[in-house]
């Protein structure tokens, strides 16, 4: 599984939550070039991706992100912070589920902050380890003059 089907997982996972409205990919403050976003928001941010020569996995590493808006009291506040780790939780859950497995344990961090509205929101430090697709390096063909030689076998 490769970096790109990784995130159109995880996107499609969260896309299909109760609550999710909206998606925001890779830098959470786009959500500021929103005005009309549908909340509540996921969004994800890329962490420090790894493997190793004799690993056959991959660990991608992002933070995941659940934010709706605060009513104009702010007594939604906890609210909606508890439905954030539910419906993050839910998701790490799912990916579980599709063969993305969780690597080490779920810490959920809330906050508020004001973006385009008054939000509230958790965030989610996560490494997922996917199976790598091809374990042999790829060999090229340079196809320059020598044409005849790109095609011997060693």
């Amino acid at each position: 599984m490769t970096l790109s089907d990784t995130i159109r997982l995880i996107e499609l996972v969260a896309g299909n939550q109760p609550g999710v409205r909206s998606i925001v990919q890779n830098d959470i403050f786009r959500l500021n070039s929103l005005p009309d976003a549908k909340y509540a928001v996921f969004g994800w941010t890329q962490g420090q991706h790894a493997t190793s020569i004799d690993a056959n996995l991959y660990t991608f590493r992002f933070t995941f992100f659940y934010i709706d808006r605060l009513t104009a009291g702010q007594g939604n506040q906890v609210e909606v912070q508890s439905v954030g780790i539910t419906t993050l939780e839910n998701i790490l859950r799912t990916l579980d589920e599709k063969g993305v497995f969780t690597f080490g344990d779920w810490q959920f961090t809330t906050f508020n902050q004001r973006f385009t509205d008054e939000c509230a929101g958790v965030f989610c430090s996560v490494a997922l380890q996917v199976p790598v697709d091809f374990v042999c390096g790829e060999g090229y063909f340079d196809f320059n003059n020598d044409f005849n030689n790109d095609f011997t076998i060693y």
